[in-house]
């Protein structure tokens, strides 16, 4: 299975060749008693209350666009389900592929490798005006590590070349040899976001290779604390109702977050006629 800095290499970027997995499970089952290992799984373990109760009516009506390709693709699906059972239709599109958003009242960024399709993202203009265009008309965005990097004026990649995107926020993310930060991390914001009122604070974490430099003196909207030592700093950045950072969260562990985010995207919608 191919790997590089983040770990393995994604399921979208490789073609699906079934002979490494035919051969891990001819190895298991030469290695492993399996039906010793399923008895110990038979657990009595009561159901858990859900997390999350659903509300269709909150997002009802609401169309929310998630990059997904290959340059995108860090998701936790049962994340995305909260904002689905809130009643608000997730819309798939593509920034290295796509001319332009879909029209929706929302955008959603995640994760992923955007350093190794840099030229691409920077290639495709009309997308990187069309995101911009919506971040100055409003439109809430949230966007989480590679997102963030997307969202910023310049990306450096690995071998030190940069590559034009969003310019939504100032500055740039730049590739370095060695991991910059790993680990859980308590957020509070500082201000009113997409994700809730100054004050809320968010769980998550940080798992990446990139610097992000050349901001003027700007309010961060964020202050992490780093929960194996307790180190805080500041952190992401905010602009109009575009908010970004390093930050990885899971709705299903704050349902407030998706419920202020889809709060924010109708009255976005209200705004403009929708």
């Amino acid at each position: 299975l191919p790997s590089r800095h983040l770990g393995l290499v994604g399921a979208g970027e490789v073609p699906f060749d079934i002979a490494p997995w035919q051969a891990l499970a001819a190895r298991l089952t030469q290695t492993i008693n399996v039906n010793a290992l399923l008895a110990c799984c038979h657990l009595d373990i009561p159901p858990s209350a859900p997390t999350v109760l659903p509300d269709p009516a909150l997002g009802n009506g609401l169309t929310l666009a998630l990059a997904r390709d290959e340059a995108f693709s860090f998701y936790y699906p049962t994340s995305l389900r909260v904002l689905e059972e809130l009643g608000a239709t997730l819309v798939p599109f593509r920034p290295l592929h796509d001319e332009a958003l879909p029209a929706v009242d929302g955008v959603l960024i995640g994760g992923g490798f955007p350093e190794m399709f840099a030229a691409q993202l920077a290639a495709n203009a009309s997308m990187r005006q069309s995101i911009r265009q919506a971040a100055a008309a409003g439109m809430p965005i949230y966007a989480e590590c590679g997102g963030y990097m997307y969202l910023m004026e310049e990306l450096v990649d690995f071998a030190g070349t940069a590559h034009a995107m969003c310019g939504v926020f100032p500055g740039r993310a730049a590739m370095q040899q060695r991991l910059q930060m790993v680990g859980y991390v308590e957020a509070c914001l500082r201000q009113e976001s997409v994700l809730g009122p100054a004050g809320t604070v968010l769980h998550g974490h940080e798992f990446h290779f990139s610097k992000e430099s050349g901001q003027a003196a700007i309010a961060r909207p964020f202050v992490f604390t780093k929960l194996r030592n307790g180190e805080q700093y500041e952190a992401g950045q905010q602009r109009y109702r575009a908010l970004g950072s390093y930050l990885h969260i899971h709705f299903a562990g704050c349902p407030e977050a998706a419920r202020h985010f889809l709060t924010q995207c109708h009255a976005y919608a209200e705004e403009a006629g929708r």
